[in-house]
């Protein structure tokens, strides 16, 4: 039931949108409560299956807009405390009908208990796992004795978790390491050597981002995105993990 509610939301944000060609293309959510994206007509090679409105995306310039006094905070800290307190508004927020299908349920080593770390003994990992921990820690208490006038502990209290990507695909002139969320485009999973085009036009308010496989998809099948190559620990923790607070 719960997944069935999830697709559909998910259907009718594409449909506001606009980011997936309409009837090729079925944003859903898996077994594990996970985003994934599935064809549902045939995608040829150097097809255009997604573009991305600059305007409609999550960046640091946004969130520092609306939180001026935290200057002194990372962007993905204000980033993350953005994406919570447009959650709090609810349907009276643009971008709530994006944030309210981010996974609530996060399959990795940052939720494991000490009897799972267990596993992770003496790898890179485990230090990588636990030193975010940490910092996260640190951050979020810092956050709580800085919180803007209107805004109180209770309001992050809560978790999301999406995919970012570096925002110089908005700006490439940007000096900055500063990093944007582009709805929906962020439920296409990795997969390591998948053939495929980021590909952006426009300035950075009037532009876009548009994806074009590089590889033919059959009815049915699953579209992946390719991150990079990364260490694994590494593509966790940069990917899977960007934006959440607990």
């Amino acid at each position: 039931m719960e997944a069935h509610s999830k697709r559909s939301t998910l259907e009718k944000v594409n449909e506001q949108r606009h980011v997936f060609k309409k009837d090729s293309y079925t944003p859903k959510i898996d077994l594990h409560g996970e985003g994934c994206v599935y064809t549902t007509d045939t995608v040829k090679e150097s097809e255009q299956f997604a573009t991305v409105p600059f305007k409609i995306c999550i960046t640091e310039k946004v969130a520092r807009k609306a939180l001026p006094t935290l200057t002194d905070f990372s962007g993905r800290v204000v980033q993350s405390l953005f994406l919570l307190l447009q959650k709090n508004l609810g349907e009276r927020s643009f971008y709530y009908p994006y944030i309210n299908i981010l996974p609530k349920r996060i399959v990795t080593a940052m939720h494991f208990d000490e009897e799972d770390m267990a596993y992770l003994q003496k790898t890179n990992m485990e230090l990588a796992v636990r030193e975010r921990k940490a910092a996260l820690q640190s951050e979020f208490t810092r956050l709580l004795e800085h919180l803007p006038e209107n805004v109180h502990k209770e309001d992050v209290r809560c978790m999301y978790s999406s995919r970012a990507f570096p925002y110089k695909l908005i700006d490439p002139s940007s000096t900055e390491e500063s990093e944007v969320l582009f709805p929906l485009v962020d439920a296409l999973n990795h997969k390591p050597n998948t053939k495929i085009t980021w590909s952006r036009s426009g300035d950075s308010e009037t532009g876009s981002l548009t994806f074009v496989a590089g590889q033919e998809y059959q009815v049915g099948d699953e579209i992946f995105n390719n991150y990079g190559p990364k260490v694994s620990h590494m593509s966790s923790l940069s990917f899977c993990l960007t934006h959440y607070y607990i």
